[in-house]
């Protein structure tokens, strides 16, 4: 899981100093930020061996942009959406980002030359949301089947990520399981603590 995890992050990271990408088709944007990650992971090896923080701001800058992770943390919370204030809604999205920011990190560095098979959807002009399947190949052959799950943002016309299937399994879904449970039980509040705590423990 934690080599899917890693791809992930890899085929979100996009380049800052390449070419805008083109969040208009689906397509594009896995094809271009998967390219692009190449470039900025060789481009900052030797500073992300002397400053391993770094790292988050790589990703702050890189994986973030094409991530949709207001409408994950939204999918996350589910049926608890509606039971929350407009301020605990608004520091669960910042906290929720921010351990994306924080799990991403560890995965990062495990790059190492895969090679990436993207499979086109033509048939996003008719869909707000699409699925677009990736094959992964690792250097001794390990293959990995992902699906990467997009949606157009019906005012700007931007397509972002907002969830992985690896192996059959949502990560969304399986996050949403969790924390559902959690507020289920704790509530809310509590379970923003528990990310805010976790989030301090990827930075100590």
């Amino acid at each position: 899981m934690r080599y899917l995890l890693m791809v992930m992050t890899l085929l979100f990271s996009g380049g800052v100093f390449s070419d805008e990408i083109d969040m208009s088709n689906p397509n594009k944007v896995i094809q271009s930020v998967s390219t692009k990650t190449f470039a900025r992971i060789t481009a900052e090896e030797a500073r992300l061996k002397t400053e391993p923080d770094y790292i988050k701001v790589v990703i702050e800058e890189e994986l973030i942009p094409y991530f949709d992770y207001k409408y994950a943390a939204y999918k996350v919370l589910g049926a608890h959406l509606r039971d929350t204030t407009v301020d605990q809604r608004n520091e669960f999205v910042e906290v929720f980002r921010l351990y994306l920011i924080n799990s991403y990190s560890n995965i990062l560095f495990k790059y190492d030359q895969q090679e990436i098979e993207i499979s086109a959807n033509t048939n996003f002009k008719n869909a707000n949301i699409v699925t677009i399947p990736v094959r992964i190949r690792s250097k001794d052959g390990q293959v990995a089947q992902l699906s990467f799950k997009l949606r157009e943002n019906q005012k700007s016309g931007e397509w972002k990520v907002f969830d992985v299937i690896a192996e059959g399994i949502s990560m969304l879904n399986t996050k949403q399981s969790e924390i559902s449970e959690l507020i289920q039980r704790e509530g809310i509040d509590h379970v923003i603590k528990l990310l805010k705590k976790k989030n301090s423990e990827f930075s100590s």
